[in-house]
């Protein structure tokens, strides 16, 4: 039994190293198949790789390429950005000009619209002084037509007048001549007090004016007519009488020294005394000789109408005064 004993452990081992080698045959065999598997694994990847090279080179190639390009369009971009400065800039003047032009087009336009709106408004001014200038100069003709007919009728008018005129003036010198003539008589009658210098007469026209010192009528201060005066005014009357188309109006003058009432019986100013010596003439003629009242007036001027300036004695006395004025019944 220990003589097979080896034998037996023998081909236990032996059996035991078969079955593991059996077992390590079939793992190299799997081994063998999946290197197998991962060889050609291993081609695909090597082909894999060589595709990947292959592109790896085209794409440096590329990228050269797109480098030079890059560096190009770089450049490009470089001379693009100093134009598209230089554009800028330029466009920038130019949009200052234009700016500035427009400005100036726009201003123009404004002064032309202006100028538009002037001229429509100076139109329409026109048209409507023109209608106006048609409306007058058809008005004007109107009123030449009526004027001409109104000088033809003041022609005829005026020879009319000038014939009358001619008649009046006539008359009229008639009657001048016929006053001088009846002023003459009045002169005559008061001849000693002209050559007294206490009396004036003078012509005015169709009239003529007995002008006389008031002295001679009246005393100072008094509104009175004195004897003497009575007497005077008695030749005047005399020589009026054969004049019975004449009206006599009394006026009365007095000069400006400061009036004294306790010396002029109690009249409150040179008015009121020449007022009331006006007065007291034209009465004593009414009463004492008879005149018509309608044929006599009185008026008071006192020291507002003088004769001659009252700065000296012989201007005063000029201004105290009695003035007559012998007038045809139909002048004022």
């Amino acid at each position: 039994m220990k003589r097979f004993l080896p034998f037996l452990v023998l081909f236990t081992l032996t059996a035991c190293a078969g079955a593991k080698l059996e077992k390590q045959k079939k793992e190299i065999e799997d081994l063998q198949t999946k290197a197998g598997s991962l060889y050609g694994q291993l081609k695909e990847r090597t082909a894999e790789a060589e595709t990947l090279k292959a592109s790896k080179t085209e794409l440096e190639g590329r990228i050269v390429e797109l480098e030079g390009r890059s560096a190009a369009a770089e450049g490009r971009v470089s001379t693009l950005t100093k134009s598209n400065k230089s554009l800028s800039d330029a466009i920038g003047a130019s949009k200052d000009a234009l700016g500035a032009k427009l400005n100036a087009v726009v201003a123009e336009k404004d002064d032309l619209a202006r100028k538009l709106s002037d001229a429509v408004k100076e139109k329409l001014s026109l048209e409507r002084l023109k209608t106006a200038a048609q409306f007058l100069q058809e008005k004007v003709g109107r009123e030449l037509a009526k004027i001409k007919e109104e000088r033809e009728a003041l022609r005829r008018k005026l020879a009319g007048i000038e014939a009358l005129s001619k008649k009046s003036d006539e008359a009229r010198a008639a009657a001048i001549l016929k006053t001088r003539g009846e002023m003459g008589a009045a002169a005559d009658a008061l001849l000693q007090e002209m050559q007294a210098g206490k009396a004036l007469v003078e012509q005015n026209g169709e009239s003529f004016l007995i002008t006389l010192d008031d002295g001679a009528l009246f005393a100072e201060g008094s509104a009175k007519v004195t004897e003497l005066g009575a007497a005077l005014l008695g030749r005047i009357d005399a020589a009026l009488k054969a004049l019975p188309s004449k009206a006599l109006r009394i006026e009365a003058h007095s000069d400006n020294v400061p009036f004294k009432k306790g010396l002029l019986g109690g009249y409150s100013g040179h008015w009121e005394l020449t007022a009331a010596r006006a007065t007291a003439a034209a009465r004593w003629l009414l009463e004492h000789a008879g005149w018509d009242p309608a044929r006599l007036s009185a008026a008071g001027f006192g020291e507002f109408r003088p004769a001659k300036p009252n700065d000296t004695p012989e201007g005063r006395a000029a201004n105290r005064r009695v003035v007559i004025v012998v007038s045809p019944m139909n002048l004022p």
